[in-house]
């Protein structure tokens, strides 16, 4: 044991005092008596510090220095690529950092070390039991929570450990004891439509637990000043901004091999202004919300990742929904969408954008309000609560009634076609001003009657529409 330290580092415990009798002043033990378990722990814990010092091992100990760092740190291979990630004992999850810490242990244990051997370390780790199936790890259940792993089926929550794969940690606690603070769950509810809280109760759990079952995709819509992007705020606290990926829909609805690489370990993309999307952007939209998992490229990484859209979230937050009732004309397509309408406009006075540090007292309050909050979720999927989703007939009439004032006017037939018929752009102005309760001058009542393929014909210097006629049948808007 000489040749592998200069000094005992205890005197009284290392096995060259035994083997040499240095340092026979200090060394106490009676033989006459069993040797005590902690006896051994403690020299098996002196011997563990003496193979960890620096520079102990030759490059052709590989296999010892292999088993060395295997033994201070957990890793998994996936098999489909072969990268190592490391189990990272102060986060608590699994990162994708496996080879540079072998590399760094490496450098650490090996005199000279040669980068030959330090591969050599890599690859005897990789296959000492550590392959797994990509899925085990990047398509795990398990929910990683501050204060532990939270079990979707049982809600349960374990201690952390390595066995829990999982490659990122929510910012909440569970801690079931800890009292309510329902400030911020009292706001939700002045936010929202009463009868659509279960709906974000549902929305809240997806992202938590990270699957989206339903294959929805939901849409925020209100006026201005309705603390649309409030409610969007607060997803973002419960699952953390690390979480989520901010992509306008013009990049992730295109067709390139990149269009949805940012949506990887991601749970939600949040996106404003739906109404532009075309009939096309639309059906892609459809597909990346309910159809089959998305092979997709990642800039500067080599092979393909896989993005499974049902483990994510699309939420768009707008004020209108501009082309998006002709667009959305296919019920497969209606039956992927969530809308939730905002309806209470707060004044221009109290739309503050940083409106949390008055709303809290501090960190530890909004923390403790976002806790309670997660924990009234949980309650709320433990009760097994039926949520009932807007179905295809509830969906149009959503649509119908957030249609702007002029497309509400065609669209309930008030202006119909009649063969040999014949009105003037006038007289329609007149009605449709009647119908809706708003003035437009005949330029805008032209632009609007061209928008729906009606075009009109000058004569005598009078403007008018052949082959209509208004139905009067129709009443009034109110």
């Amino acid at each position: 044991m000489q040749d592998k330290h200069d000094k005992c580092l205890n005197p009284n415990t290392c096995l060259c005092a035994v083997e040499t009798n240095h340092n026979a002043t200090t060394f106490k033990t009676n033989f006459d008596k069993p040797l005590s378990k902690e006896y051994f722990d403690e020299v098996k814990e002196v011997n563990a510090e003496i193979d960890r010092g620096p520079k102990m091992y030759e490059n052709e100990d590989f296999d010892l220095v292999a088993n060395l760092i295997q033994s201070d740190y957990s890793f998994v291979t996936i098999r489909e690529n072969e990268n190592i990630w490391c189990y990272d004992k102060i986060e608590k999850f699994y990162k994708p950092k496996g080879e540079t810490i072998i590399k760094e242990n490496c450098q650490k244990y090996i005199r000279k070390c040669k980068k030959n051997y330090v591969n050599e370390v890599i690859e005897q780790i990789r296959r000492n039991e550590t392959y797994i199936d990509s899925a085990d790890l990047l398509e795990s259940k398990h929910i990683n929570t501050q204060d532990g792993i939270l079990n979707p089926i049982t809600f349960e929550v374990e201690s952390h450990s390595p066995e829990y794969l999982t490659t990122s940690k929510l910012p909440f606690t569970i801690n079931y004891t800890h009292t309510h603070n329902t400030k911020l769950w009292r706001h939700i509810l002045t936010i929202i439509d009463p009868k659509d809280i279960n709906l974000i109760m549902e929305l809240i759990w997806i992202c938590i637990s990270w699957n989206n079952p339903f294959k929805k995709c939901f849409v925020f819509k209100g006026e201005p000043n309705t603390q649309k992007t409030t409610l969007a705020d607060i997803l973002v606290w419960v699952i953390g901004n690390d979480n989520v990926s901010r992509e306008i829909p013009s990049k992730f609805l295109g067709k390139n091999e990149f269009s949805t690489s940012q949506f990887i370990n991601k749970r939600m993309n949040i996106a404003s202004e739906i109404g532009g999307l075309t009939e096309n952007m639309l059906e892609r939209l459809k597909s990346l919300v309910g159809a089959e998992d998305q092979g997709t490229e990642i800039k500067y990484q080599q092979g393909r990742s896989i993005f499974d859209s049902k483990r994510f979230v699309f939420l768009f937050t707008t004020n209108k929904l501009g082309e998006i009732y002709s667009s959305i004309n296919d019920n497969s397509v209606i039956t992927r969408f969530q809308f939730l309408i905002f309806r209470n406009k707060i004044g221009d006075s109290k739309a503050n954008g940083q409106w949390d540090d008055t709303f809290f007292t501090d960190k530890e309050d909004k923390q403790s309000a976002i806790n309670t909050l997660v924990r009234f979720v949980i309650a709320y999927k433990k009760a097994k609560v039926k949520t009932k989703w807007s179905n295809i007939a509830q969906t149009k009439q959503i649509l119908k009634e957030e249609q702007p004032i002029e497309d509400r006017y065609f669209e309930d037939g008030r202006l119909i076609e009649k063969l040999g018929g014949k009105v003037s752009l006038s007289d329609i102005r007149k009605d449709f001003e009647s119908f809706t309760s708003h003035k437009v001058s005949n330029q805008d009542l032209g632009y609007i009657l061209k928008k729906h393929g009606i075009n009109t014909t000058r004569r005598s210097n009078v403007r008018y529409v052949s082959g209509y006629t208004i139905n009067v049948n129709q009443t009034r808007l109110t």
